[in-house]
Formats: structure tokens, C-alpha cells, sequence
């Protein structure tokens, strides 16, 4: 008689019984937990097993998370700490996959890179001459999350094919945050003030006007790129639209900084254009266009530029006293400052001028009152080590199917160009757009290399 053995219990039976507790356990959890909680716990624990095995998914979960903030919109789930859970595993699958392929790991030593790296030295260090330690501790952590960031794109973004479903992924994220700021918009739901109707969204990314102003011009440039870079011309079409529709709703911000910025975009566009005088004709046209087409609200908040010679305080919403009172910070901090993120707690001090819980509301005199001369050292570095990688690009002798990392290094020189614009009259020392366009920087960088060294064997 045939002797038939057979496993009595199977890897299939134990996962299908493993599925079945976890359903009557998360069954038996809804009666004491909020469902939503459980939903996305089980959606979270489903995507961090996508992430250990593909880390380009965990670049791309990181990204949404960190653009849409969905702790601030359903507070429910805030404790569930998803950035930091993705951002974790996302680093640990880069390095396991490192150490398995390379036989060791690797970290990122380029200029840009290390300056990142030293402008968190100094955050740190200014701990000991903070007029607020716990802003300082929470800048120095946020910073560090930019940090991460930017070492997963470094270390993911390894292809053309990665980096432009890295960029389409961020023009869709913003997109969608866009419209959905436009719709609170025409719903009644903006910020009113300055006498005028602000477009603002609904968590940190975009419910300051003037920081949400910002993002939407610093996207424009990626987005004209991306126009230039598509073949089919429905996404042509649809990148050059979406470039117009952002460029309208940064006009209803009221964001005077924002406009600035934009005014960068346009005039840095124009300076890499080839027909020059044609697409200057049609942006002065576009720009008198737009103008009379604005509502009377925004024309007024707008022809505030030209009263030059009124109150410089009044025209500048108090700006020029803060200023002075930045200013009046350095000497008695030259070397690290009042403390990073600290601007505001010195200044209601009272001992630099009029106390006033107030930002800097610029850039240049944010690094250098809260972080001394070594952190404007370190960020100066930083800013000039970026521009000079993306210039190398913009002029690197590439083969054909290359030529789009020149396309988008002009593009993000604009960007910073439009951030260095913005930081007159705002403080964006620790807007992510710098440290991701850095990243991705340092990512095309080692995509041209690579390309070079191929032509050099050839």
C-alpha cells in the first residue's frame, strides 16, 4: 500500500490563521479604539512591509506624508507618529540594502551634503546661548527630519526613471494641496487680513499666505520643466495650465514677498529662454493682463510697493523694527546667536527694542541673529555649494538622452534664486524646498558623472 506523508500544517495555513486573528483582534479593538486609528494601522503596517522591500515607495509615502500632513488634518491619528515610523524604516531598508548589494554602508560626503550637516552642528550648539531651549531642541529635530529627507533622495533618487516619479509625485502632492486650499477659498474659508481676502490651507504647510505664496512660486519652475520635458502634448498642456493656475492663486495669497519671488521665476525663466525679446514682450503683457484682471483688493495690497516714500515701518508691516531689532541681537550673540528658532523669544524680551512676540521676517538676519556668524557661515556655504553644482550642470556636455538634467538644474537654480528673493521680507531658513532641491542636486550631479564616465569608456 502506497505510503502517502503529508504535512499536517503548511506556511499557507499558518498566514491564513495569522489573518484571521489580526481580523478578530482589530474586530475586537474597534469597540475601544477609534476604527479610523485601526484603518490606518493596518494601512501603515501594510506599507511598511512595501518599504523594507522597495525603498523608492518609502521615499514616496515620506513625501506625502511630509507635504500633506495628515496628523494635523485628523488629530486621531497624530499619535501614530507616521513620518517618523516611514522615515525609520525608509533609512533601515536604504542601509540593509546597502550593506546586502555593497557589502558595507555608505553615507553621503559631498559638499552640499556636509553643509547640510554643519548647519545642524550649529543649531545644535546654539542650545547654550538660547533664549528658548525647547524652540531651539524643536528646530534642531525638524531640521534634522530635512536631513533625512534629503539623505533619501540622495541615496534612492539613482535613475532618471526615480527622479522624474520623484518629481511627478511632488507636482501632483502640491497640486492637490493647492486645489484644495483654492476650494476652502471659494468656500469662504481664508485668512483676512491687511484688508484684504488671503488664500491659506488647511495645516502648516500652507496656512501661512506668505509661506504658502512661496511654495506655490518655488513649484512654478519644476513644473515649466516638467511641461518642457514631457513629449505628449496633453502633459504639455496640462503642466503649462497648472503653471497658471498656481501663479493666480500665489497673486491672492497677497503675499508681497511672494510676488517678489515670482518676479524671480519669471526674469530667471526669461534669462535661460532663447528667444529673449519675444517672451519678454509676452510676459510684460501677461503681467498688465493679470493685473487688471485682479480684483481691486489685491491691487491695492500690491500698489503698497510704490509708497516709498511714506512710514518704511507702516509700508513694511513693522518690518524695518524688527529688522533693527535682529540686527541689534548679533553682538551680543556674534558667534551662535540667540538660538535657533529663538527669534521671537528675544525679541519680547525687550532688550533689543520694543518687545514683540515677532519672526524675523527675513531670511539673512534670521540665520545670523539665531545662529551667529558660524551659522551663517555654514548656510552661506551651503547656498553658494548648491548654485555652483547647478551651474556645472546647466553647462555639462551630456549626450541626448541627458538633456533633461540640464532642463531641471536650470529650473531649481531658479528656485533658489526665488527663495534667496522671498527671504528679504520672510523666514524661510528652514523651508524644505532648499534641502530637497540640495538633494536632488546632489542627486543629478551623480547622475551626470555617471553619464560621463560612460562616454569617456566609450
Amino acid at each position: 500500500m502506497e505510503r502517502i506523508s503529508r504535512q499536517a500544517v503548511t506556511y499557507r495555513h499558518i498566514g491564513w490563521g495569522l489573518l484571521l486573528l489580526f481580523a478578530v483582534a482589530a474586530g475586537l479593538a474597534s469597540v475601544f479604539v477609534d476604527p479610523l486609528f485601526i484603518m490606518v494601522a493596518v494601512a501603515g503596517l501594510v506599507n511598511l512591509a512595501l518599504i523594507l522591500k522597495y525603498p523608492m515607495w518609502g521615499l514616496l509615502i515620506y513625501l506625502a506624508l511630509f507635504l500633506l500632513r495628515p496628523g494635523e488634518v485628523y488629530p486621531s491619528i497624530a499619535p501614530l507618529r507616521l513620518e517618523l515610523l516611514v522615515g525609520v524604516f525608509a533609512v533601515i531598508s536604504v542601509v540593509v540594502r546597502q550593506k546586502l548589494r555593497e557589502g558595507k554602508v555608505t553615507f553621503p560626503s559631498d559638499k552640499i551634503t556636509l553643509s547640510m550637516v554643519a548647519i545642524l552642528a550649529v543649531m545644535a550648539l546654539s542650545l547654550f546661548t538660547s533664549y528658548e531651549m525647547t524652540q531651539t531642541k524643536d528646530h534642531c529635530v525638524r531640521f534634522l527630519k530635512l536631513l533625512v529627507f534629503a539623505y533619501l533622495i540622495i541615496s534612492i533618487v539613482d535613475s532618471r526613471k526615480r527622479f522624474m516619479t520623484f518629481v511627478s509625485a511632488f507636482v501632483i502632492l502640491i497640486t492637490y494641496i493647492a486645489l484644495d486650499a483654492f476650494r476652502l477659498y471659494l468656500s469662504g474659508e481664508f485668512i483676512h487680513t491687511m484688508n484684504v481676502d488671503r488664500l491659506s490651507g488647511r495645516t502648516s504647510i500652507s496656512e501661512d499666505p506668505n509661506a504658502f505664496g512661496a511654495t506655490l512660486v518655488s513649484s512654478i519652475p519644476i513644473c515649466v520643466a516638467a511641461a518642457l520635458y514631457y513629449r505628449h502634448a496633453l502633459a504639455k498642456v496640462g503642466m503649462a495650465v497648472l503653471s497658471l493656475f498656481m501663479t493666480y492663486l500665489m497673486m491672492i495669497t497677497a503675499s508681497r514677498s511672494g510676488l517678489l519671488a515670482f518676479f524671480g521665476v519669471l526674469f530667471g525663466g526669461l534669462a535661460f529662454s532663447r528667444q529673449k525679446l519675444l517672451n519678454y514682450s509676452a510676459a510684460v503683457l501677461l503681467l498688465v493682463a493679470a493685473w487688471f484682471a485682479l480684483p481691486e483688493q489685491y491691487q491695492a495690497r500690491y500698489a503698497r510697493f510704490t509708497e516709498l516714500g511714506e512710514d518704511i515701518n507702516d509700508v513694511s508691516s513693522g518690518r524695518w523694527e524688527i529688522w533693527q531689532a535682529g540686527l541689534r541681537m548679533v553682538p551680543e550673540h556674534p558667534i551662535l546667536g540667540v538660538g535657533a528658532g529663538a527669534f521671537a523669544w528675544a525679541n519680547a524680551s525687550g532688550r533689543f527694542g520694543r518687545a514683540q512676540w515677532m519672526q524675523s521676517h527675513n531670511l539673512y538676519i534670521e540665520v545670523l541673529a539665531t545662529t551667529g556668524i558660524l551659522g551663517f557661515a555654514a548656510w552661506f556655504y551651503f547656498v553658494f555649494a548648491v548654485v555652483k553644482r547647478l551651474r556645472r550642470l546647466t553647462r555639462e556636455e551630456l549626450p541626448e538622452s541627458m538633456q533633461w538634467i540640464p532642463l531641471f538644474s536650470k529650473a531649481f537654480l531658479i528656485v533658489i534664486f526665488a527663495l534667496l528673493i522671498s527671504g528679504m521680507f520672510g523666514h524661510n531658513l528652514y523651508r524644505y524646498t532648499w534641502y530637497m532641491v540640495a538633494a536632488l542636486t546632489v542627486a543629478l550631479a551623480a547622475l551626470a558623472s555617471g553619464a560621463t564616465a560612460r562616454q569617456v569608456e566609450a
